[in-house]
């Protein structure tokens, strides 16, 4: 059968807006890093608060877009978007980031490195927060995994089946956690847009392969960057004073910070 016009057009309509989304959301992973350089603000005391009616907000909007948002995923698949969605998977899997941490740490041990060990104990640290706090939440709140089709209203608490435990998501939590953390270690701009893209891509592969909603991505971003972050900066204030004040990087663009 011969395919007509209008087909042509929509064979190649769907694998296009696919790439389009994928390309947006990977460029706003790589404006993410901006924050982790060391990019000294015009005034020191020009910092953005992000007070808890802020959250609120945000999780209100996320939460009302989490169907629209799903629809469109699952409307813009393609044979490249499977691919990204693996290679995402791949990133924020236990399967790949606890064997880099412990690898990480073995090379500082051979080489020597403090640096290279410490950003191999900073990413084991991240992952055992993951455990010690994501896995618990996911089993206590017992959300829907939006495979399921029962809605993002859907909870069933203190259950252990899988289909039960979107909220919230740990590959997002360990991509952004490990990108924050090994972007500020070596702090170079092309190595933290890299890393931040990956981390992005891997939050989006969650929501394409339709296994969490949006606000199990977003708060699993900012729960993994929060706390590799507080992570970081513990480690540079048990430094020697000389080569903490090094380190230290200078008043950042943009501060987030929780206000109760």
């Amino acid at each position: 059968m011969l395919a007509t016009p209008a087909s042509l057009a929509l064979d190649v309509a769907a694998p296009t807006r696919a790439l389009s989304l994928w390309t947006v959301m990977l460029w706003l992973g790589g404006g993410a890093a901006l924050h982790a350089q060391s990019i000294p603000a015009p005034d020191p005391y020009l910092t953005a608060r992000w007070e808890s009616s802020d959250w609120v907000a945000v999780g209100v909007v996320a939460g009302a877009t989490a169907e629209r948002v799903r629809i469109a995923f699952q409307k813009n698949r393609s044979a490249l978007a499977d691919v990204l969605e693996r290679v995402g998977w791949w990133y924020g899997t236990p399967l790949f980031t606890a064997p880099a941490s412990l690898l990480t740490i073995g090379a500082g041990a051979l080489l020597d490195d403090n640096d290279v060990r410490d950003t191999g104990i900073l990413m084991g640290e991240l992952l055992l927060s993951a455990l010690l706090i994501q896995q618990p939440v996911r089993i206590i709140v017992g959300r829907a995994r939006p495979f399921t089709g029962e809605g993002h209203l859907s909870f069933r608490p203190f259950t252990f089946a899988d289909p039960h435990g979107s909220f919230i998501s740990g590959h997002s939590w360990s991509a952004f956690g490990i990108s924050n953390i090994v972007a500020r270690q070596i702090d170079q701009p092309w190595v933290s847009v890299s890393l931040y893209s990956l981390a992005t891509l891997t939050a989006l592969s969650r929501l394409y392969a339709d296994k969490h909603w949006l606000t199990d991505v977003i708060l699993g971003s900012v729960a993994g960057y929060a706390i590799s972050t507080a992570l970081w900066n513990e480690k540079q204030d048990e430094m020697p004073s000389p080569g903490a004040a090094l380190r230290i990087p200078p008043r950042r663009w943009l501060t987030i910070s929780w206000s109760f």
